[in-house]
């Protein structure tokens, strides 16, 4: 089995830097057999300047904030070894043995004006790929000059769960179980907790993908949907109202939940929605949380995701113990069950 673990151990590393002939851009590159302009290997001086420069380029890893990517510091030992022998002064070998289905790796560094869909269609590979080896929680914090490690081919990183098999993974991933062995060098079907594979032509799925590209959110709280988004009875009345959230009931003082990170831009009482909680989110989109018995939180203040914001009241107009919920986007009230990850549990539960 190919030790993938290794190559991505959660440490920083700044990678060699070559020039792109076709562009002219600085890209950065690791696993990949690139041979070195102007680089003098037939003196053993220069070899001896080579190997000082490795050495003290690792210090400096220690320091590095700028890259994106994450990967083991094994392989800018191995690139110093590789300076040691004729052999290697073209750079490390790929990972994979098979000629076939070798697995290279390089840095590209992030230039004004990009986002990880136009750096994606740039060099030719998916955004699942990107978001997946470089372990992105949010593409909209990419800035210029932070470094990514691009694939030669599409794929994503995954790492085993207990309980995993080869067969659910596969399942999952929408991949066959063959090219899972074939590209990870499993040569029995045994895998355990912690290892990492290479899913070969695999997408992420829905949520992981909402994620990483700032979409998903968590439901505020779970209990029972009362009340749903759009026309409906209106309580009060009688008569046929816009409800422009839904509404979720469980015990009085129930934690509430940020929906999704966020600056809170408001903290009080506000009509009939009573102490209330609004947020305003990346892309337009802005929750609102109605009825609380208590806010825990501040106008101004950056709350996290799944972070709690208040308690679950009775405030306002309200006929009993509930959080009225709403999703706006550039101000129009949306309907929260239709966005990844507010969808509903039943018919009754939420």
């Amino acid at each position: 089995m190919r030790d993938y673990k290794n190559y991505f151990s959660g440490k920083r590393h700044t990678s060699f830097e070559s020039t792109s002939p076709a562009s002219g851009k600085k890209f950065r590159f690791s696993f990949s057999s690139l041979s070195f302009k102007g680089l003098m290997i037939s003196t053993g001086i220069l070899l001896l300047v080579s190997l000082v420069l490795a050495l003290a380029g690792m210090k400096r890893l220690s320091h590095s904030s700028q890259a994106v990517s994450h990967i083991g510091t094994m392989i800018i030992e191995q690139q110093i070894k590789d300076y040691l022998s004729p052999r290697g002064l073209g750079g490390s070998e790929p990972i994979s043995s098979n000629a076939n289905k070798d697995l290279h790796f390089y840095f590209y560094e992030i230039q004004p004006g990009e986002n990880l869909a136009s750096i994606a269609k740039k060099l030719g590979t998916s955004m699942d790929s990107l978001i997946s080896l470089n372990s992105i929680d949010n593409a909209h914090f990419l800035k210029p000059g932070n470094k990514i490690l691009v694939p030669n081919m599409d794929g994503v990183l995954y790492v085993v769960k207990k309980d995993d098999t080869l067969d659910k993974i596969a399942k999952k991933y929408k991949v066959s179980v063959d090219d899972i062995l074939d590209y990870n060098d499993i040569e029995e079907d045994v895998i355990g907790a912690g290892d990492i594979l290479f899913l070969p032509g695999a997408s992420l799925t829905a949520e992981e993908r909402a994620k990483a590209l700032g979409y998903l959110f968590i439901k505020p709280v779970r209990g029972r949907f009362t009340s749903g988004f759009g026309i409906r009875i209106d309580p009060f009345t009688g008569g046929r109202g816009y409800h422009a959230g839904i509404d979720i009931a469980a015990r009085y003082g129930t934690p509430i939940r940020a929906s999704k990170e966020g600056r809170v831009t408001f903290v009080g009482w506000k009509g009939g929605y009573g102490l209330c909680v609004i947020i305003k989110h990346q892309m337009g989109y802005e929750t609102v949380y109605g009825h609380l018995a208590k806010a825990t939180v501040k106008e101004g203040q950056y709350v996290n995701q799944g972070q709690t914001i208040g308690k679950m009241g009775n405030t306002g107009r309200s006929t009993g113990t509930h959080l009225h919920f709403e999703v706006r986007r550039y101000g129009k009230p949306i309907n929260p069950t239709r966005l990844q990850g507010l969808g509903k549990a039943s018919r009754r539960w939420y």
